[in-house]
């Protein structure tokens, strides 16, 4: 801080007498990250107004947010800055560098260019005002307006008050180095490097120790000059005796050396000092180091210099020390799981819990070993002694040891690797097929499955849909996106013997099948071809136009949801049935358009038909259409007794898209289909003069 010849203590009385408004005036006057040495950072306060601040009085705090992150660094100020002046925070080097002591040393300007700044009123950053910012929170500062890397960030002349929104106008930034950077004055205010003669400053330094270790302080007085003839100087140093107590001191080593000092510690938290020289002191620096022992206690304690007299002058600008108190042992933590019976496609929920606080710039790792083997896996911050990861379970089987590394606590002793419990997990074996989980793969295991593929729910109490992952990987043996008939005869085939594997991924060429569907007077009549073991058939629209369907093969296991919301419709065999057998009817209820949405084994169909309860019923002793399937040609035949006045014929593929049409005459007629491209399920459609359906039925181009 820098002085005129004004009193310092009757500012403070002006500062009690003003209240909370002698803080208007406060505000970021500077931001230094030289670029030749990081250790001149320090941040600049300039008080514009007509009266001095005194932060017993009006609590003020300095905060740093790292990256626009969680991690953020705290520090109360302390003191009297008077109008006009400014107030200086900087590190323990700032002495070294500038020549004179900070207003406050702090360890938290650790801002290297992309870290924000705020003054917070009343709290820190959990619990303050914001009172004044530079930067945006929230917000990694790189490539911004706000970026100071290598700088000094200066607030442009005229500018008198705070402001919560950073504007650029409010800001200079340049490229700076210690040379190029001029604490404690702000654009002339503030006094200069020298102190005037006869007002001096006097500081306590900074320490961190652990519990029950030796701390040691020192005392330092600003620039003294041979002019000044200071030979001698008394003080008051007061503590918390709770958390310290006083060991010894020395001049050994200080601007003081060769001197006599004196102490009376005869008080439990106050000690006097008195000193003197027969040669006056000169320079800034030390001049006594006192040891204290840290008491069992984790406390951030400050010291504080009163009385202090160089000479027969009284000292007034006395600057305070803090002492941090932790401990050295390593976080311990304790883990529990969110499940313990872990299968395959399960998520486990790992949450580690700790017994203090942790640093968040330092994250947690998570390791695994045994039954699968994992490095550094990042764990979610939950709080600040909470952290949890979501592992998705593998496929593996046995127990996984947990370990945990590289998370510190907030006075950088990393965490214990093996947690107090929770050190382990089991993953039980995976089964596919085995669906009601008993060890045994059997047609029960196939019958679940088919149900789920049409929407029943086969577990209702042990397991109601939706299934867990794990059981949903155990019935989907082909490894595809959804549960089928396909799995289910699948599943029904190796607990018959006759497959002694599911080969993930290999099925689509290893069982090739389709199914045909043709409507035939008032019913849909479906034909297999090829290895047709497993069927599924959803209707999600107009499903009132179908009936109950009727299995006509003994041999397929069904499962059949056609309630209101449903018409679903799931059929498995171990055995494939003879090509173009008729394995199902569905009874027509209504004329329109509908579209199935069937998987054939693992592959996936889209059939559209035009129902009609209307066409007149077709007799194959009457009308006959052959080949079916057709290459090259089809041809129609109608029986003179057959009676029906055919006089317009369309073929439409399966959406909907006209590929030929012609005229009836007489009654026969044959229709060239090799330009037809190979249209696989198609529809015939027969319409008399005035435009009537007659005939609607399917055929099969290749």
């Amino acid at each position: 801080m820098r002085k005129n010849n004004t009193i310092i203590l009757a500012g403070m009385l002006l500062a009690l007498a003003a209240g909370c408004y002698a803080q208007d005036g406060l505000f970021i006057s500077e931001i230094a990250d030289p670029a030749d040495d990081y250790s001149g950072r320090f941040i600049e306060l300039f008080n514009s107004g007509t009266e001095p601040i005194d932060f017993s009085v009006n609590t003020f705090y300095l905060s740093r947010q790292s990256n626009g992150g969680d991690s953020w660094g705290d520090v109360q100020l302390t003191g009297v800055v008077a109008a006009g002046e400014t107030y200086v925070i900087g590190g323990s080097a700032f002495a070294s560098l500038y020549g004179f002591l900070p207003d406050l040393e702090t360890g938290i300007l650790i801002g290297n260019g992309d870290d924000a700044y705020f003054l917070f009123y009343g709290g820190d950053h959990t619990g303050g005002t914001l009172y004044d910012i530079y930067g945006e929170i929230n917000l990694d500062g790189t490539g911004t307006l706000w970026e100071y890397t290598d700088s000094r960030a200066v607030r442009v002349e005229g500018v008198t008050t705070a402001n919560t929104t950073w504007l650029a106008a409010e800001w200079e930034i340049a490229a700076a180095n210690i040379s190029g950077c001029d604490p404690g004055v702000h654009h002339g205010a503030g006094g200069g490097d020298i102190p005037e003669p006869g007002v001096y400053s006097l500081g306590v330094t900074n320490d961190t120790a652990d519990v029950g270790q030796i701390v040691e302080v020192t005392v330092e007085v600003g620039p003294l000059t041979v002019s000044d003839n200071i030979i001698s100087y008394q003080f008051d140093i007061n503590f918390d005796s709770t958390a310290l107590a006083y060991s010894n001191y020395s001049i050994t080593g200080t601007l003081a050396e060769g001197g006599t000092a004196e102490v009376n510690s005869s008080e439990a938290d106050r000690l006097t000092f008195s000193y003197m020289n027969s040669q006056p002191l000169t320079g800034s620096g030390d001049i006594l180091v006192i040891q204290f022992n840290t008491l069992n206690v984790i406390d951030t304690t400050q010291i504080l210099l009163s009385d202090a007299w160089l000479n027969n002058t009284p000292v007034e600008d006395l600057l305070p020390g803090q002492v941090i108190i932790k401990e050295d042992i390593p976080p311990s933590s304790y883990i529990v799981y969110s499940d313990t019976a872990n299968r395959y496609a399960d998520t486990l929920v790992i949450t580690a819990t700790f017994n203090e606080p942790l640093d968040a710039a330092f994250p947690v790792l998570l390791d695994l070993s045994g039954a699968v083997s994992l490095a550094g896996l990042e764990m979610m911050r939950v709080n600040d002694t909470v952290y949890r990861y979501d592992y998705g379970i593998p496929i593996a089987e046995g127990m996984v040891t947990v370990s945990l590394h590289s998370g510190r606590d907030l006075y950088g002793n990393e965490i214990e690797m093996e947690p107090v419990y929770g050190k382990t997990f089991n993953i039980m074996p995976f089964r596919p097929g085995d669906v009601d989980d008993d060890g045994r793969i059997l047609a029960y295991d196939a019958a679940l499955t088919l149900q789920h593929s049409v929407g029943l729910d086969p577990l209702p109490v042990a397991d109601p849909l939706p299934w867990e992952p794990w059981r949903d990987s155990t019935a989907n043996v082909d490894g595809l996106s959804e549960i089928t008939a396909y799995d289910a005869a699948l599943i029904l085939q190796y607990s018959a013997g006759i497959i002694t594997s599911f080969e993930t991924g290999v099925k689509k060429s290893a069982y090739a099948a389709d199914v045909s569907i043709e409507m035939i007077g008032d019913e849909l009549v479906f034909f297999s071809k090829g290895e047709l073991i497993g069927l599924n058939v959803a209707v999600d629209e107009h499903k009132e136009m179908l009936g109950e369907p009727r299995i006509l093969e003994e041999d397929f296991m069904k499962a059949v949801n056609t309630g209101d919301s449903f018409y679903r419709i799931g059929l498995c065999s171990s055995y494939s049935l003879p090509e173009g057998t008729a394995f199902m009817k569905i009874p027509i209820e209504g004329s329109g358009s509908i579209s199935f949405r069937i998987r054939v084994n693992n592959e996936k169909r889209t059939v559209n038909m035009e129902l009609s309860t209307e066409v007149t019923t077709i007799s194959t002793d009457h009308i006959r259409v052959y080949p079916i399937p057709a290459k090259d040609y089809l041809f129609l035949v109608a029986d003179a007794q057959s009676n029906m006045d055919i006089n317009r014929i369309q073929i439409v593929d399966q959406i909907g898209r006209l590929l030929h049409e012609t005229r009836m005459d007489g009654l026969f007629k044959i229709i060239d289909t090799s330009s037809f491209g190979g249209a696989g399920n198609c529809y015939l459609k027969a319409f008399d003069d005035r435009g009537n359906l007659l005939i609607a039925r399917t055929i099969i181009i290749w």
